[in-house]
């Protein structure tokens, strides 16, 4: 490698005028601030292009999520009907026309769960992403939702655990032709399904287990998130 000529670099600058130093230098400083202001733009638009992939997996995610919650509502509207059906008439079974209630011969044995993901809510978060969003408010909305979901799971999942405790132990203790009765579903199955007590006032729960509006709200509040994530971050 050739040596550097330290004088001769020495004897040069001495040689510049006043303004051709100041020329010299100002051009240096010029080249450092533009390559960091550069190097930032990049950072940030690296970091606005992360922030946008990890919104739209949010909104993908809770698209999913309500199409379960309202996989499960659905299954539990059901068991609401039927519920009120009884009630109704005041669990008096042959005052229900029979076919109604072969409609329903089978429900008591659906026992179902509820779920929802965060992952894509989990990647934000453990990110340094979150930070660098100044949307606060919608960063507020958005782990609101979440807990919405969660209480979605909790009310939803402690309903199927009391119908669980309620029907399994009474089925278990029918005889084999008690069982044949029950599959048919009609007026005898259902005098024998409200001669149980605990069954029976189990029946009564579904019609006012949830708000008339219950399932109308969480439905609309998921719709705004994911509109509102659609409209700030575009889609896919």
């Amino acid at each position: 490698m050739e040596k550097i000529d330290w004088n001769k670099i020495k004897t040069t600058i001495k040689k510049w005028k006043p303004g051709e130093y100041v020329r010299q230098t100002s051009i240096v400083v010029i080249g450092v601030l533009i390559t960091f202001v550069g190097s930032e733009l990049v950072t940030r638009c690296s970091e606005q292009a992360d922030i946008k992939s990890t919104m739209l997996l949010i909104g993908d995610e809770l698209k999913s999520n309500r199409k379960n919650f309202e996989e499960i509502m659905s299954e539990f509207s059901e068991d609401e009907r039927l519920s009120a059906l009884l009630v109704e008439h005041d669990m008096d079974i042959r005052s229900i026309p029979e076919d109604s209630l072969k409609q329903f011969r089978f429900i008591l044995g659906h026992i179902r769960s509820y779920s929802y993901t965060q992952n894509a809510l989990d990647i934000l978060k453990s990110s340094m992403l979150m930070q660098k969003i100044s949307d606060k408010e919608l960063l507020l909305s958005l782990t609101e939702i979440y807990e919405t979901l969660e209480g979605c799971k909790l009310t939803m999942n402690g309903y199927y655990d009391m119908k669980e405790e309620a029907f399994h132990p009474f089925y278990l203790s029918l005889t084999d032709e008690q069982i044949s009765t029950v599959n048919e579903g009609g007026w005898e199955a259902w005098e024998i399904y409200v001669s149980d007590k605990k069954l029976r006032n189990f029946l009564r729960i579904p019609q006012k287990y949830f708000t008339p509006d219950y399932r109308k709200r969480v439905g609309q509040k998921l719709d705004k998130m994911i509109r509102t994530i659609e409209e700030k971050y575009g889609s896919k």
